[in-house]
């Protein structure tokens, strides 16, 4: 069957257009009406659809490429691939946006509208591909399974979370596509195309800095010094540990892309300075973040208006870590951070970071299909600072691929700001882009039968 491609990406940014009408700013969420209308799309062509409401307004979406998506919920060795998203988005006030966040409406080929980017353009790029593929009627040895949960941007608790205390099996040992990358950047002229193939862990500190019991509050500074001293140290705080397998590969691509590969042996410290006379700065910032642990103040308070019991201050701290990093050894790091200082501290949460092993016929297919529709590009791995669903997954050994695939102009670094930002929207020519490449890529993993 012969696929009009100027006709599917018409398709597709009707369907777009009008899941982003469907307003699912978390809180609250809202997610079931846009799971009903994409459960009934779904039905339209072929495919089942099942929902698992997890809350009044909210639930997951799951639809099943072949059988029925009850039976593959219930026989997790049916579907060998799982494609993953979600359906709830981040708040936005109109007044801020050059466009209605919810309009969906296109100005000049753009499709503009809160989850264009985070995702609700994934999981029509991935509903898209099992409908092409059914209308070809292709039959593979194991099934597709997609996921739309509800929930993600406020910690999956009605989403991901729910659905795997049921039904978690379903991705023991599975490949996922996912969001988090497909976002391409630039290094001397060649598109590299950012594959997620892990997360940097994610932890919240509390520190409470105890000011003197004798002294009343309203004439102590000295927490807001001790404080003072802290906030210089966490600010200044990094430390390295191994550099990721993902990080590693990543750096050397690029190296080979500039013609460094000399620089092969160096420490990661050198490899980093001269990409730098290569990438942009912003660029340069992400590749350093990949190699390092990291720690952000986020909120601070103290002082005499605050009045905190006894005058003390307390800072709130963003640390984010690489895989590999335990619990123990950020422990052993906060106890040097504080040292000497009037300080204590609490970790409020800790989920630690992962790597999915790339070297998978997966993410070759996802290669083989940029390198077809880009000549000269190619697919790389990396390690994401941010946080998704993905994370959830750790314990079932699934290899999660963030892959929602722009054509070389819509680059990682514009993209970023768009991610929970203001004015959020997709050309229609990158969404029947990521269409098209994720269609060939699934159909070819699927027919090696693994």
């Amino acid at each position: 069957m012969s696929i009009h491609w100027q006709q599917v990406k018409a398709e597709a940014a009707s369907y777009l257009q009008r899941l982003i009408q469907i307003n699912t700013s978390n809180p609250p969420g809202n997610e079931l009406a846009a799971a009903r209308f994409l459960a009934e799309l779904a039905r339209e062509n072929g495919l089942d659809a099942c929902i698992q409401e997890t809350a009044e307004g909210r639930g997951n979406l799951l639809i099943s490429f072949q059988q029925e998506a009850a039976q593959v919920m219930t026989d997790p060795a049916s579907s060998s691939l799982l494609l993953l998203s979600h359906l709830d988005v981040v708040g936005a006030d109109e007044k801020d946006w050059e466009v209605h966040p919810f309009s969906g409406e296109i100005v000049d080929d753009v499709l503009w509208g809160r989850g264009t980017i985070d995702t609700k353009q994934l999981t029509i790029m991935e509903l898209m591909a099992l409908i092409l593929l059914k209308r070809e009627m292709r039959v593979f040895a194991k099934d597709i399974l997609l996921i739309a949960t509800a929930d993600e941007e406020s910690g999956s608790t009605y989403g991901l979370l729910r659905l795997l205390d049921e039904y978690g099996e379903i991705f023991r040992g599975k490949h996922v596509i996912s969001e988090g990358g497909g976002f391409p950047i630039l290094v001397s002229g060649v598109p590299h195309y950012l594959c997620e193939t892990g997360q940097k862990g994610n932890c919240q500190i509390t520190f409470h800095v105890a000011s003197s019991q004798s002294t009343p509050y309203y004439v102590d500074n000295q927490p807001m010094h001790s404080a003072a001293q802290l906030i210089q140290r966490v600010t200044k705080m990094r430390w390295a540990s191994s550099s990721p397998k993902i990080t590693q590969y990543l750096v050397d691509e690029l190296l080979h892309s500039c013609h460094l590969e000399e620089a092969g042996e160096a420490p990661m410290e050198e490899k980093l300075r001269l990409l730098r006379t290569h990438v942009s700065p912003f660029m340069g910032n992400i590749l350093q973040a990949m190699t390092e642990n990291t720690m952000a103040p986020t909120i601070w308070k103290g002082g005499r208006l605050a009045k905190q019991p006894q005058g003390e201050a307390v800072i709130h701290v963003d640390c984010r870590l690489l895989p590999g990093v335990t619990r123990e050894q950020l422990e052993a790091k906060l106890a040097e951070l504080v040292q000497d200082l009037p300080v204590s501290w609490k970790i409020e949460s800790f989920a630690a970071g992962y790597e999915s092993d790339f070297e998978s016929p997966l993410f070759e297919s996802f290669d083989q299909q940029i390198r077809a529709e880009i000549p000269g590009s190619k697919v790389v791995p990396f390690i994401a600072t941010g946080s998704s669903d993905g994370r959830h997954l750790l314990p079932y050994q699934s290899r999660v691929y963030g892959f929602s695939p722009m054509l070389p102009d819509v680059t990682f670094e514009k993209v970023l700001p768009l991610v929970h930002g203001i004015n959020e929207r997709i050309p229609l020519d990158s969404l029947v882009f990521g269409i098209k490449v994720l269609y060939e890529a699934i159909g070819q993993f699927m027919a090696r039968g693994e």
